[in-house]
C-alpha cells in the first residue's frame, strides 16, 4: 500500500521530468541532424521532341452531281398505250442448270448399290519398267461420278512411279455404273488394282 501511495505521490514529478526529456530529445534532434532541401525532380535522359507537319488543306474537291428526281408516274391512255411497242422475244428452249460447286467428296459415302465396271482400259506397259523388270500391283483410289465417269485419281500403294503414272491413265478412261443410294446416283471413292506382269 506504501508503494502505491508513494507513486501517487510521485506521479506529477515523472511527468515533468518525461516531458523535460522528451523536449530535449525534440531540440538535439533539430540541432543535431543537417538540413534538407527538397529540389524538383529533373529526368536523367531528356527525350527529343519531335515535331510532325500535317498535310495541305484539301483544295478543289469535287462534289457529286446531284441525285436526279424519281420521274413521276403518269396515267396514259388506252392509244397511247397501244403505241408502244414491245420487241418480240423467240423462247429458245430451257436453259441448263448451274451446277452446283464442286465439293470434296468423304473418303466413305454409305450406297446400297456398288459401282460395277463396264469398260476396264487396259494399262500400258512402260517401257522403261519393262526393261528394268518391274511387275507388281498398282492400287488407286478411283472417284467414280454420278455418270459412272472417273474425275479423280489417288494412289494407294505401287511398286515404282512409272507404273503409277500409266495406271493412273488408264483409270481415268475406265467407265463404271455409279454407286446408288436410294436409287439414286452419289458420288463415291472406289478402290481399283492394276495388275502389271511380264511375259516373255
Amino acid at each position: 500500500m506504501n508503494s502505491i501511495a508513494d507513486l501517487k505521490e510521485r506521479y506529477p514529478d515523472y511527468i515533468k521530468r518525461a516531458f523535460f526529456l522528451a523536449l530535449l530529445f525534440h531540440v538535439f534532434g533539430f540541432v543535431a541532424l543537417p538540413h534538407y532541401s527538397v529540389s524538383p525532380y529533373t529526368p536523367r535522359v531528356e527525350r527529343p521532341i519531335q515535331l510532325e507537319q500535317l498535310p495541305p488543306p484539301l483544295q478543289n474537291i469535287y462534289e457529286p452531281p446531284p441525285v436526279p428526281k424519281p420521274k413521276v408516274v403518269v396515267e396514259v391512255t388506252e392509244e397511247e398505250a397501244e403505241e408502244e411497242t414491245i420487241e418480240e422475244t423467240e423462247f429458245t428452249g430451257w436453259e441448263k442448270d448451274i451446277e452446283p460447286p464442286q465439293l470434296e467428296t468423304p473418303d466413305f459415302v454409305p450406297y446400297d448399290t456398288p459401282p460395277q465396271p463396264i469398260r476396264m482400259v487396259k494399262p500400258v506397259y512402260p517401257s522403261i519398267a519393262r526393261q528394268a523388270g518391274l511387275e507388281g500391283t498398282v492400287f488407286l483410289k478411283l472417284l467414280i461420278d454420278v455418270d459412272g465417269k472417273v474425275i479423280d485419281v489417288k494412289m494407294i500403294k505401287s511398286p515404282h512411279e512409272s507404273l503409277t503414272l500409266a495406271a493412273m491413265e488408264a483409270a481415268k478412261q475406265c467407265l463404271f455404273s455409279p454407286a446408288l443410294q436410294r436409287d439414286k446416283p452419289v458420288r463415291v471413292w472406289a478402290a481399283q488394282g492394276f495388275l502389271f506382269v511380264l511375259r516373255e
